[in-house]
């Protein structure tokens, strides 16, 4: 069963999940944020993954 998929919620979780990998990873010389960093990287990887996931939906 299939449901519709807005393209922008899909557009924006995407960009969402970029933003914090590039957060993350510009961050990640500074030495007192090691834990944070890795928190930003997973949520940005998730966020990736599922507005790619999103797009395939929409256009399927």
């Amino acid at each position: 069963m299939a449901f519709k998929v807005n393209i922008f919620t899909a557009i924006i979780v995407l960009i969402v999940g970029l933003y914090d990998m590039a957060y993350a990873f510009n961050r990640r010389r500074q030495p007192n944020n090691k834990h944070g960093i890795t928190a930003f990287m997973i949520l940005g990887i998730v966020f990736t993954i599922g507005g790619i996931v999103l797009l395939i939906m929409h256009f399927l």
